[in-house]
């Protein structure tokens, strides 16, 4: 016979993957924010911004194999990779007595936008909230059945 507890707990580990997730985020959006200042030139590259990219963990099932897509079932989320920006320009500016300054005076800035770090950090936030809004809603659910059950 089937172990009745099995699974019973998944959504919890759903959600807490998908607060594991948000928190590398947050972790490299800080360190965005942290080396925005570093400059470089034509010689020495200056800070690049970094963005994190989710994947869909997912697990076969048997049980509903004849169900289409019924046959994969939702696991959370993970970091699949943390990748820098290359599309984003480095800003220059004139600067002739800057340590990176190149003959002309010139160096590169990074090409971290504080504003777009700012929302990244603001729909983090929104992102744990609705995660942790999840695991006390399935939390209720478990209570109730479990109520449910010794009133059975």
């Amino acid at each position: 016979m089937a172990d009745p507890t099995q699974g019973v707990f998944q959504g919890f580990d759903i959600a807490a993957s998908g607060l594991r997730a948000e928190m590398m985020r947050s972790e490299v959006a800080a360190a965005n924010i942290g080396n925005m200042h570093r400059t470089g030139n034509a010689t020495k590259e200056p800070y690049r911004r970094k963005s994190v990219v989710f994947e869909e963990m997912l697990d076969r099932v048997q049980s509903a194999s004849g169900v289409p897509g019924g046959e994969e079932l939702a696991q959370g989320v993970r970091v699949k990779e943390v990748v820098e920006d290359r599309e984003t320009a480095f800003p220059r500016f004139r600067n002739p007595g800057h340590p990176d300054a190149d003959a002309d005076g010139w160096v590169w800035g990074s090409n971290v936008d504080v504003f777009q770090e700012l929302v990244d950090l603001s729909v983090i936030e929104r992102s744990f909230e609705a995660n942790l809004a999840s695991m006390r809603s399935y939390r209720t659910m478990l209570q109730n059945t479990l109520n449910n059950m010794r009133s059975s």
